[in-house]
């Protein structure tokens, strides 16, 4: 599958994840609540089961 993302595309993602991570800071905030705001939960779940043995070992 060819990702069909722009540049603009992957600067919001990019972006996204850092406000992910920077809630994870602030008490009473999850990272998967802000992921979920921010509308790439499923996307951020189905990249995690993608990471396997071999993707590591590259």
């Amino acid at each position: 599958m060819e990702s069909t993302r722009t540049l603009t595309d992957k600067i919001f993602l990019i972006l996204k994840g850092l406000g992910m991570g920077a809630a994870n800071k602030v008490p009473g905030i999850s990272g998967g609540v802000v992921a979920f705001v921010a509308g790439f939960y499923e996307e951020f779940i189905y990249s995690l089961k993608k990471v396997n043995g071999k993707a590591l070992n590259y």
